[in-house]
């Protein structure tokens, strides 16, 4: 099975924070994406992505538990269903932040019509 976590941050610290933790896991190899300082989809506030397979799931998670300081996390499954991944298959490390779930419903409603 395929995961995401999106690392979250609101203040100057908590950046320096989450930058440390995404150099990390792109020194330990992992696909790490790129740092977002403004809301994107249902992300509210500034984040970056980190794609993961089972196999590296305790590794990647330990990490973003032992780095984290006050930074929230979302680590979801990735089975395709956006919406349910971000809810039903999801939890949190530190305080959860509300997603927009409209935005995820509409964005899976375009998906469905592109085929």
């Amino acid at each position: 099975m395929q995961y995401h976590a999106h690392v979250y941050w609101t203040t100057a610290e908590q950046k320096s924070l989450a930058v440390a933790m995404r150099a990390r896991l792109m020194g330990m190899g992992y696909n790490v994406g790129r740092l977002h300082d403004e809301p994107i989809g249902p992300h509210p506030v500034g984040q970056f992505q980190i794609i993961y397979s089972t196999g590296d799931q305790a590794i990647v998670e330990r990490v973003c538990q032992d780095m984290r300081g006050d930074v929230s996390v979302l680590l979801h499954e990735a089975i395709n269903d956006d919406v349910r991944d971000h809810t039903e298959g999801a939890r949190w490390l530190g305080e959860p932040l509300v997603l927009d779930l409209e935005w995820l419903e509409n964005y899976t409603r375009s998906k469905q019509h592109a085929y």
